[in-house]
């Protein structure tokens, strides 16, 4: 590094003398990290503890061991001293990460690059069970009985609900009447009234206008005179008044 520091928009300087520093991170566990926060900010919270495997084909072995002074800070705590790390993450083959720090009114100051990952792992004894039931029971709001002062409606399932059995009559359409049952409902008609359009014998009937103009150019005459123009009246021999 030719360099200890660089300019950063030229307002701006960033230490660079710990740039080649390898840095490890570790990601510890809820309630280790909330008993770091309790302790001083000089103080050495713990230590991490690399053990060399028999056979060289596997993984060194690597520990996190909390120093006496931490847990006098809470001497009931049911918190193992010691903790096993496992490697996440290498520099190999990933992008590295850089750690920078400032201290009031100083220039910021590189820490080093990234190039372990650790996680820490719980030991899983008895007082860390019962310390993760007891969390669990007290993050959890506990059920309660509600009395209501009113009656709730409850609504029965319904197989076929209106507007679906309207859309299957649409789809249906109307029924295909006989002749005769059509001249029955003409005869009906116009035993009320002397006139109708084709569009009212229509929807009287239900049926297309194909059909009843076929019948009712045999039972019916058509009128063209300006009084009743349009419209349709049965034949004199159909007549009854």
């Amino acid at each position: 590094m030719p360099q200890n520091t660089q300019e950063i928009g030229n307002k701006k300087k960033n230490n660079l003398s710990e740039a080649n520093r390898a840095i490890w991170l570790v990601k510890v566990l809820k309630y280790l990290g909330k008993l770091w926060d309790k302790s001083p900010s000089e103080m050495e919270v713990a230590t991490i503890r690399i053990q060399k495997p028999a056979i060289s084909s596997e993984p060194f072995k690597v520990s996190l061991s909390r120093i006496p002074e931490l847990m006098e800070l809470e001497p009931d705590s049911p918190i193992a001293s010691e903790h096993e790390l496992k490697l996440c993450k290498t520099a190999e083959g990933t992008n590295l990460t850089g750690i920078f720090s400032t201290l009031d009114n100083e220039e910021p100051s590189m820490e080093g690059w990234i190039t372990h990952k650790m996680q820490c792992l719980p030991v899983y004894n008895t007082q860390y069970l019962k310390m993760k039931e007891h969390y669990l029971r007290s993050a959890k709001p506990p059920r309660r009985v509600k009395p209501l002062n009113h009656i709730v409606k409850n609504y029965k399932p319904v197989s076929s609900h209106a507007h679906n059995k309207d859309d299957c009559k649409r789809k249906d359409g109307p029924k295909m009447l006989s002749k005769d049952n059509i001249m029955d409902l003409l005869f009906q008609a116009f035993e009320k009234h002397q006139y109708y359009t084709l569009k009212d014998l229509q929807f009287i009937t239900k049926q297309s206008v194909f059909v009843l103009k076929a019948i009712l150019k045999d039972i019916g005459d058509y009128n063209k005179d300006p009084a009743h123009k349009k419209m349709w009246e049965l034949k004199e021999e159909y007549r009854h008044y």
